[in-house]
């Protein structure tokens, strides 16, 4: 019994550890998600003119080509190695982001998703913030979290907020917990059963999911409710809880 509260006691201090060095991240991925509509990242395509004959491929390999238009470009060293690649903002019919590694004359593209780049930190690691809207039956905003490494390996984890979840002032300081609970949308009970609009599936109130004993990071306390934010592997997503 004295090892199992001993190495839970461990556990526990890792994760208190762990949320410390996430913290900074973390609260930029949280300011980001408060509100979207106001994430604005100002592109620069200063020196494009003199890489303006390169190739861009996309993932599918040489045979499919694409131009881009030079105004909605970014131009920017992500991996270190003295060359500078490219984010592009696609804005023909939804917002869309392209990354395109320099390799070459050339420029390969190494990651895509939908989103506006709406942040962007340099340093031994290049990090984007790229944000997706809530938009029509998708009613979440998605973050995307790029990490990219001078070995051109890119990690990717993405953050979640329903529309109806709101956050308003965060806490300073975050806490690590152990619960078991319901995940909801906003901090109420609602457990009725009513069917989704949009899919026509059933669906239990404002639920997003039960936790059985499963870490998460408490952001906010709202007399007895928690918001709380529940990471599995590279997914996390934001919910209130009542413990």
């Amino acid at each position: 019994m004295k090892n199992k509260v001993f190495f839970f006691g461990i556990y526990c201090l890792f994760l208190t550890l762990s949320g410390y060095a996430q913290d900074s991240s973390l609260k930029t991925q949280l300011q980001l998600l408060q509100n979207p509509s106001e994430c604005k990242f100002l592109l620069d395509n200063t020196g494009f003119l003199a890489i303006k004959n390169a190739k861009f491929y996309t993932k599918n390999g040489d045979t499919d080509v694409f131009d881009i238009n030079s105004k909605n470009i970014h131009i920017v060293d992500v991996n270190n190695d003295g060359a500078k690649d490219i984010i592009y903002q696609d804005n023909r019919h939804y917002h869309a982001t392209v990354l395109l590694i320099k390799k070459g004359n050339d420029f390969v593209e190494i990651w895509n998703g939908s989103g506006a780049l709406v942040s962007l930190k340099e340093g031994e690691k290049t990090t984007m913030y790229v944000l997706s809207s809530a938009i029509g039956c998708f009613d979440m905003t998605m973050l995307s979290v790029l990490v990219i490494n001078s070995d051109n390996i890119l990690t990717e984890n993405t953050i979640a907020l329903y529309s109806d979840t709101k956050m308003g002032v965060i806490n300073k300081t975050f806490e690590q917990k152990i619960i078991s609970a319901t995940l909801r949308t906003q901090p109420v009970t609602d457990d009725k059963k009513k069917t989704d609009p949009c899919t026509g599936d059933l669906k239990t109130g404002n639920q997003i999911r039960v936790i059985e004993n499963k870490a998460v990071t408490v952001i906010k306390k709202q007399n007895e409710w928690f918001l709380v934010i529940l990471k599995e592997k590279d997914q996390s997503i934001i919910g209130w809880v009542k413990i």
